[in-house]
């Protein structure tokens, strides 16, 4: 069984472009190139948006595994269209520490973001692991007094069912805390939500990582899927009608909040994505794995565990 895991594991890994596949880098740039023209005719023909918010509010992005910042240049050029003002916070150490550590640091990020832009409060859009460490700093360390709106989208708010065959292979802390059950994720959702923060989760019930996709509802919060079709995880950089569900919920009021100029735009449908090609199984989260892969996998985290709480 041990030997049919390790056969299935290698076949997986040598579907995909030659790299070092343990160096998220290897991981951001091989998508990034996936979908480039897509992003960069986004950029090119920007389509017309809804009236720009009357009081330019500054909106922190942040980027998820294996995600560089450059994923949200469309989502940029959109925002800095309707009157947003956009900064973008790529965590340094999202995979190499543990999320704890990288909700601390956000804290850090937010206070100089707050600083330079002289509001009192900020609001967030975080993609996938974004969201969690987000999500921990405003439930448990006062965040909620300088977040306004946590908008998180492909966010796995409960862990993901591939992360342990992931960390087996990638040996990166973060998917040991995106494990279903681990420390980081009981504390998350053991949690009340803050009342003071408007808390919206978007997520397709198509994305092909991020499975199963129950896993990026939060109970408490305004939960958005998008299950009209297929939508697929990258497409949510670079879809306008995706953009627009974000826009809504970036301006959406709510009680104590000062009030919006615009209504939020209607949503829409969101166009097809284009066809994935077999590299899109090559994601770290992503692809099938067998109860012989989870076996070694389980092994593989409790050793890993061990030397992680020893050190």
């Amino acid at each position: 069984m041990i030997r049919a895991a390790v056969l299935a594991i290698v076949t997986a890994v040598s579907a995909c472009p030659p790299g070092d596949i343990k160096d998220p880098r290897y991981w951001g740039d091989l998508f990034l190139d996936k979908y480039a023209v897509e992003r960069q005719r986004a950029i090119d023909e920007l389509e017309a948006g809804p009236a720009p918010v009357t009081q330019p509010r500054t909106v922190l992005l942040i980027t998820g595994v294996t995600i560089p910042a450059a994923w949200f240049e469309p989502i940029v050029v959109r925002l800095e269209r309707d009157g947003f003002r956009p900064v973008v916070y790529e965590p340094p150490a999202l995979l190499s520490g543990d999320l704890f550590d990288n909700a601390r640091a956000l804290g850090t990020v937010i206070e100089r973001v707050r600083a330079e832009s002289g509001q009192d409060k900020i609001d967030i859009l975080a993609e996938c692991t974004g969201g969690l460490i987000a999500r921990h700093y405003i439930q448990a360390m006062g965040g909620d007094r300088y977040v306004r709106r946590m908008v998180t989208f492909i966010s796995p708010q409960h862990g993901v069912a591939k992360a342990p065959w992931a960390f087996a292979i990638a040996g990166w802390p973060a998917l040991d805390d995106l494990s279903p059950g681990s420390e980081f994720l009981e504390t998350v959702n053991a949690a009340p939500l803050p009342a003071a923060v408007r808390w919206t989760s978007i997520y397709s019930c198509t994305d092909e990582y991020i499975q199963p996709y129950q896993t990026s509802i939060i109970p408490g919060a305004h939960n958005i899927g998008l299950c009209d079709g297929f939508v697929g995880h990258y497409q949510f950089f670079y879809d306008p009608a995706i953009y627009r569900v974000m826009h809504g919920a970036l301006i959406e009021p709510f009680a104590g909040d000062d009030p919006m100029a615009p209504e939020a735009a209607p949503a829409g449908d969101p166009a097809d994505a284009p066809p994935l090609d077999d590299a899109a199984g090559c994601a770290a989260a992503g692809g099938a794995a067998s109860g012989a892969e989870l076996v070694i996998a389980a092994a593989t985290i409790a050793l890993a565990r061990r030397r992680r709480r020893a050190r």
